[in-house]
């Protein structure tokens, strides 16, 4: 058996850090208009949302997977289709799970994206049907144990 050489596992790893992506740069506000904004002493009691920290890191994880921050749009994809690619066209639920599992779904916001008129119907009632997709998260491993989609008819 020929022995490796430091040298050659260093050249390996550099290669494959050159596959790695770094992800896109959070967009930040210019310093003026970043000035020109003051926090309120407490947070506005209406509206409120309040996540544990295991919640908030299962949601990031799961929508950095079902639509990555910075991705380019998939080619020919249609304009009224192109809000579909953009994370703030859904709506987001979680629910805790059995064992360390949090449920993440995501569910096609219809006033923030409009769906194209050609969508299909459910055949009972007419209504075009919604795709929702839900991740399983392990918050004890921070890594996604599956993901489901299911269609239902739109409300």
């Amino acid at each position: 058996m020929t022995p490796i050489r430091p040298s050659s596992l260093l050249g390996l790893g550099a290669l494959s850090l050159a596959c790695v992506t770094a992800p896109a740069p959070i967009p930040r506000a210019p310093a003026q208009e970043a000035a020109r904004f003051s926090f309120p002493l407490e947070l506005p009691a209406e509206g409120m949302l309040h996540l544990d920290g295991n919640t908030a890191a299962a949601i990031q994880l799961a929508l950095e997977d079902f639509l990555p921050r910075g991705a380019p749009l998939p080619a020919g994809i249609p304009p009224d289709e192109a809000c579909l690619h953009q994370q703030q066209s859904y709506d987001v639920m979680s629910a805790p799970g059995p064992e360390g599992v949090v449920l993440v779904q995501f569910t096609p916001n219809d006033a923030v994206c409009p769906p194209p008129p050609g969508l299909s119907v459910e055949a009972r009632s007419g209504k075009p049907l919604l795709d929702v997709t839900t991740y399983a998260v392990d918050v004890r491993t921070m890594r996604i144990l599956s993901v489901g989609v299911h269609v239902r008819p739109r409300s």
